[in-house]
This record gives structure tokens, C-alpha cells and sequence, in this order.
């Protein structure tokens, strides 16, 4: 299973949209844009999914206008070939697939009103929106199953059923047989006969427990499992732990089929209400354990709602990395709860984005983890990160870089020379390595022309010369300061670097400190020594270091061009540019 392609048409801050994307289920899909491209439209469509359509808040329309009626639709691939899924406002397909989630900033600002001496003064505060983890509490309702009486109605020999008392305390086991099995077919004529005449022929046998469950395995095995929807419903009973053989497992079933027939539709409600208890109780001891603040921080029953809730502390009560932290863990807790389809996609609005090293790496751990539990499972788990972070530049994301899809949303033409990317490939060739590390890629104040070695390696021959490969670089750099388009955005990233190097030489006066500083490795390490030798370097150097730095080393299997020309196309980037090369 793949997500081809997302299409968005009238959502918040998107007019229409298309992004190809290829998402890869069970491994990171990082979404990199720009703020203000349209990251929380992005979010919004897919959180304004209902189960039959798409419905947005009056706020959501594009331009504030409801005549803007929204469309949200995935091109997905799988075994039986590509499809499209459309939600709009009278139908909604995908959900029939995929179980959506999505996690966002639950930050929010609160107006106070307060009367002091007859003058209204307005206090403002930020509180985090109450988390409501399950909507709706079910109905309190137990089981109806008394072991006594159903080995009494089984028969003469009800004493060969297990106790089963444990199985109806266990919520994954229950959901899993209310929703896999279909009971209505017990109750037809031929498979209510045929269970008759086996639960007869049972009773009929004579000797202990253990002998007639011998028979059972010899003689009657094959008649059991002959009856499809029987054989399921064992099948999953012989999961839980405490059935110990096949036998047990149908004998465990001719009584999950007693007490359904006798509930009717209360045994549906028992298992919502088991599992409403299972969901509190996990999400209380969750909390509990990555909970801390000094504060009681536990769900908590909302008498008025009938639901299930987090109060959280005020804002200013807890820290920003504990609030933030906390706040995720609970709702990535309840969206694990909530995907019960094969086909899941969590999606996380920039949450992360300014938390600090150590609650970034909590915060990947739990993705990873919850990868590992979904893929466990068999489900095609897909993890959407929406960033304006370049994951593959900084150096908090710790996402193993082959594990992790990275797609860039804003769509930024750019003309890239295959030369100059062969280059940045060829650069450790043990025939050109030490040359063009001094000469091409960083600043050296004589030449070098290696043209036999650059045509031996399928190079230009003229950039062999170093002098003709800076004016080639010059002509890029002039390009993109005079606001073309057809600039290639590797000849930026030396033109900056080379720049940065020769200002700062030319600084140096000392001969041999100048050779010192060509003699370091590196455009960071060169300024470093300029400060250690008393020279001020101007900051801007430093931090156009996001453009030259690791741009120049070539990563395989990822795009390295495009996070470059992205970089270059914002305002205040350019603007550092043309100011060292004034």
C-alpha cells in the first residue's frame, strides 16, 4: 500500500493543491514546508473528515467562503491496482480504508473579564484545550456468564468446559470476537443443527474430562472446524493464554455462543463498556508514568458530557516541554486506541517543532515505537510529520536518515548542472581528491588545471582549470542575485563558501598565518582559527553556514539539491548572500 498522491481544494489557505507524494507506510514521512505554505490547511482537511463526508468549521472555508466547498482525495496503490478516495460534502470514501488522526498544538488563548472598582480589565493567558479521550462512555453493562450454569445446560458432561470467566475481563479478545465473528449465523437452521447434534454426541461419551476431550480431538476436530464462522471464533479464543488446546478453544466457543444468544444486543454493549475500562486504565497508568509535574495529571469522567477527559494545568504551571510532551504522548495514545482498520494515517502538525533536544528525541522514540507495534500487527501504518525543519540539516532529528521518507511540498524549479553534481560525487577519487578540495571547493589564492584528470573521470575538461571552474560558479552566484531563475543552486553553495573564505583571508596580513588558515579543513574551521588569531568574524558567516556547509557532500538516495534551493529562495537568505558579495 502507497499514498500516490494528496489532493486539497478549498480548505482554509488552500485554494487547490495537488502533492505527489509516494508515502511509505511503517517507516517517517516527513512533509517539509515554509511556514505560511499551508501545513495547518494540510491538517484541517484531514481532521474535518466525519464518517460520511467532509465538514468543515465556518472558519475553514477558503477565502471565509462557504460557497468554497471543500474536496480532499488520496491516489493510493496496492495489490489491486491505483484508486482514487474522495471525501467532499456528500460522500467520503476514505475513511472506508484508512483510520485518520491527527495531533496538533492543543495551546489556547482565554480572555478573563475582571471588575475592578467599575473599570473591565481583560486578562489573557494561555491554557491547553482539555484532551477528550473518548467522547462518549458507554453504558455500564456485565456479562451474563455464570460457568455453573452453562456446564449445567450443556449437559451430562458440562463438566468438561473450561472456565472462561478470565476471557470476559480481556477487551482486545472481546472487540476482536464481537467484530470478526457474524453470531446471526449460529442461529440458522443447518449450523444450529449441526452444533446440536455434535453437543449430543459429546454428552453421549462416557469416562473423565480428559478422555473426552481426547475424543473430541480424535472424532469430532474436523466436523468443528467444517463450520467456517465455529472455526473462527475458536481460532481467536485459542489466542488468549489461558486456553491451552484446540479442544479447550471449542469448547470455550460453543459458550461465547450461549451467552451472545442469550445478551442478544446487550453483549455488544458489554464489550464497548469493557473496552471503555481497558482504554482508562491505559491511559491512566501511561500518563502516570511519563507524568512529571508536580500536578495530579489523570483522565478524569465528565458527569455533564458523558465523556471520558484530561484536565490539563495552566499554561504557566508546568513547563513548555513537559506541557508539550505530555499533551502528545495523550493523544498518540489515543489515536492508537482509535485505529482499528488496516489502513492508518496519523498526522502531526509541527508540534515538535521547537521542543527542545531531549523531549525531540522522546518524541521520535514514541513514533519509532508506535512504527514497530503497527508493522507488528500487519497494518499499514503511515506517520505524516509536517515540519518547516529540513530533518536531513538538523541535527535534533535522529530518525534513522534510510528509514525516513522526506518530501518537500513547495514546489521551487531550479536548473541543476549534471556536472557539478558529478563533481560533488567524483570529489573523493583518490586522482582528483586533495586538488579540487583545495582549488574547486574551498578558496586558494593560486590555480591548479588537472583537465586530464577531469576527462579521465567523464568531468569537463575546462573545469580542470580552477579559474575557469570560480568564473563558471561567479556567473551562477550573478545569476541568482539578479533574481533569474535558471541559476543551479550547487554553484551557490560554493560561490558562498569561496566568498566567505577569501573575505576572511584577505584579512590576514601575516604570510604565515595565511598559510595556517588554507591549511585548516573546513569553511567552520578556517573562521574559527581567524578568531583564534584575533580577527573578527562577522556573524552573517557563520550562519550562512546552512547553505554551505553540508550541501557540497553528496547523500545517495535522498533529493540534495532541492532542500538547497528552497533554502535560497528564502528573502532573508538572499539578502545575507548579496550582502558579502557587495
Amino acid at each position: 500500500m502507497k499514498i500516490k498522491k494528496i489532493e486539497i481544494t478549498n480548505i482554509k489557505g488552500i485554494g487547490h493543491k495537488a502533492f505527489d507524494l509516494d508515502l511509505i507506510p511503517n517507516k517517517p514521512n516527513i512533509l517539509v514546508a515554509p511556514n505560511g505554505f499551508g501545513k495547518s490547511s494540510f491538517c484541517i482537511g484531514f481532521d474535518s473528515l466525519k464518517r460520511s463526508k467532509i465538514e468543515l468549521d465556518d472558519k475553514n472555508y477558503h477565502q471565509d467562503n462557504s460557497a468554497n466547498r471543500p474536496i480532499l482525495s488520496l491516489v493510493v496503490e496496492d495489490a489491486s491496482g491505483v484508486r482514487t478516495l474522495t471525501a467532499n460534502d456528500t460522500t467520503n470514501t476514505i475513511l472506508s480504508e484508512f483510520d485518520i488522526f491527527v495531533i496538533n498544538s492543543q495551546l489556547m488563548a482565554k480572555a478573563t473579564k475582571m471588575n475592578i472598582g467599575g473599570t473591565v480589565i481583560v486578562k489573557s493567558s494561555l491554557e491547553i484545550s482539555p484532551t477528550v479521550l473518548v467522547p462518549t462512555i458507554p453504558p455500564k453493562t456485565d456479562f451474563n456468564y455464570s460457568p455453573s450454569k452453562l456446564k449445567k445446560g450443556f449437559g451430562a458432561n458440562g463438566k468438561i468446559l473450561p472456565n472462561i470467566s478470565n476471557a470476559f475481563r480481556c477487551a482486545p479478545l472481546l472487540w476482536d470476537i464481537s467484530n470478526q465473528v457474524d453470531f446471526s449465523k449460529f442461529g440458522q437452521v443447518k449450523i444450529s443443527n449441526q452444533l446440536k447434534k455434535i453437543k449430543s454426541e459429546i454428552n453421549a461419551q462416557t469416562g473423565n474430562s480428559e478422555s473426552i476431550k481426547l475424543w473430541i480431538e480424535a472424532n469430532k476436530k474436523a466436523d468443528l472446524e467444517a463450520i467456517m464462522e465455529f472455526k473462527k471464533l475458536a481460532s481467536i479464543l485459542r489466542k488468549f493464554d489461558e486456553i491451552k488446546s484446540d479442544v479447550d478453544s471449542f469448547l470455550a466457543a460453543f459458550q461465547i455462543i450461549d451467552v451472545v444468544q442469550k445478551m442478544g444486543a446487550n453483549f455488544k454493549k458489554a464489550v464497548n463498556y469493557l473496552c471503555y475500562l481497558d482504554d482508562k486504565a491505559y491511559y491512566e497508568k501511561t500518563i502516570a508514568d511519563f507524568n512529571t509535574t508536580r500536578h495530579s495529571i489523570r483522565p478524569k469522567e465528565d458527569k455533564k458530557h458523558n465523556s471520558l477527559i484530561v484536565d490539563w494545568p495552566k499554561a504557566h504551571e508546568i513547563s513548555n516541554g513537559q506541557r508539550d510532551v505530555l499533551s502528545f504522548i495523550t493523544l498518540l495514545m489515543k489515536a492508537k486506541r482509535n485505529f482499528k482498520q488496516q489502513n492508518c494515517v496519523l498526522i502531526i502538525d509541527e508540534v515538535f517543532d521547537y521542543l527542545d533536544d531531549a523531549n525531540l528525541i522522546s518524541f521520535q522514540y514514541f513514533i519509532t515505537t508506535m512504527i514497530e507495534e503497527m508493522k507488528k500487527v500487519g497494518k499499514n501504518f503511515f506517520p505524516i510529520l509536517m515540519t518547516h525543519l529540513d530533518p536531513l540539516y538538523f541535527n535534533h532529528f535522529c530518525f534513522n536518515r534510510h528509514k525516513i521518507k522526506v518530501v518537500y511540498l513547495k514546489d521551487v524549479p531550479y536548473h541543476s548542472n549534471p556536472n557539478l553534481v558529478k563533481l560533488i560525487k567524483k570529489r573523493e577519487d583518490t586522482s582528483i581528491k586533495a586538488n579540487v578540495d583545495k582549488y574547486h571547493f574551498h578558496y586558494e589564492p593560486t590555480s591548479i588545471n588537472i583537465s586530464t584528470e577531469f576527462t579521465a573521470l567523464g568531468l569537463p575538461a575546462t573545469w580542470g582549470d580552477s579559474i575557469n571552474f570560480h568564473q563558471f560558479i561567479e556567473g551562477e552566484v550573478t545569476k541568482y542575485l539578479n533574481d533569474q531563475t535558471d541559476y543551479d543552486p550547487l554553484a551557490i553553495c560554493f560561490g558562498v563558501r569561496v566568498r566567505i573564505e577569501k573575505l576572511i583571508y584577505q584579512q590576514i596580513t601575516d604570510p604565515a598565518k595565511q598559510a595556517a588558515f588554507l591549511a585548516e579543513h573546513g569553511t567552520k574551521k578556517k573562521l574559527e582559527y581567524c578568531e583564534t588569531i584575533g580577527h573578527s568574524v562577522p556573524e552573517i558567516y557563520y550562519l550562512l553556514g546552512i547553505i554551505y556547509n553540508d550541501s557540497l557532500h553528496w547523500r545517495e538516495g535522498i533529493d540534495n539539491v532541492r532542500p538547497v534551493a528552497i533554502k535560497l529562495e528564502n528573502l532573508t537568505i538572499k539578502n545575507l548572500i548579496r550582502e558579502i558579495f557587495k
